[in-house]
């Protein structure tokens, strides 16, 4: 996007510099309610006048993407807060994680009680 912007400035500099310079007469402004007469060369007029417009634009465009840019803001500190959720909930899974783990490894260690102790409490009554 950059590469087409400059594609698109520079020859565009390039064209208001060749006018600058073509018309390198003076012109005279008068202002009217304060009585004032002001010589000014041309390419000077033209050079300054595109600079300023140039300035107006980038200004422009810095005003119109401010509702852009705030709701950025707003999206990051949005993924901030998120982000801290989702450690946190990695943290619990992963600590469920290892308590299934010790539960695992704590059946593993029980000894197998045998078949006949298994019938004698099924069959015993409990008081």
């Amino acid at each position: 996007m950059n590469y087409l912007r400059l594609l698109i400035k520079i020859p565009l500099l390039i064209m208001v510099i060749v006018f600058a310079v073509i018309n390198n007469d003076f012109a005279t402004f008068n202002l009217k309610p304060f009585n004032l007469n002001i010589t000014v060369s041309l390419s000077v007029l033209i050079l300054v006048l595109f600079f300023i417009g140039y300035l107006l634009g980038r200004l422009d465009s810095f005003v119109a993407n401010a509702p852009l840019r705030a709701q950025l803001r707003s999206q990051k500190k949005a993924n901030k807060a998120l982000n801290k959720e989702q450690e946190k909930l990695h943290e619990t899974v992963s600590s469920l994680h290892q308590d299934l783990e010790n539960l695992k490894n704590k059946e593993q260690k029980l000894p197998k009680r045998p078949l006949k102790e298994k019938l004698a409490n099924f069959f015993s009554f409990k008081k």
